[in-house]
């Protein structure tokens, strides 16, 4: 929403994923300093995945630019109406 003023997934740093588990959802950040950050129920893991892993597909994400973070006031943690995405220091 802060590049194109509008909240749209398709130009999104941030991907939803969901697992071939039931309710097993997660999402995929693109950072500028960590590469992608891949969130799940587990916790966080940061760094490229491999391609043919068998997790959430890298390469949408990829072509995206990096999350700037809104200019230090993250949208998409103010706009979740589930709260599920947080921003901390």
């Amino acid at each position: 929403m802060h590049r194109d003023s509008v909240l749209t997934p398709m130009t999104s740093s941030i991907i939803l994923h969901i697992e071939d588990k039931a309710n097993y959802f997660g999402l995929v950040l693109k950072t500028k300093s960590e590469g992608l950050l891949l969130g799940r129920p587990e916790g966080a893991s940061s760094g490229q995945q491999a391609s043919g892993s068998g997790g959430p597909g890298a390469k949408p994400i990829l072509l995206r630019e990096a999350c700037d973070l809104c200019d230090g006031r993250p949208k998409c943690a103010s706009i979740c109406p589930t709260q599920c995405i947080t921003a901390v220091d």
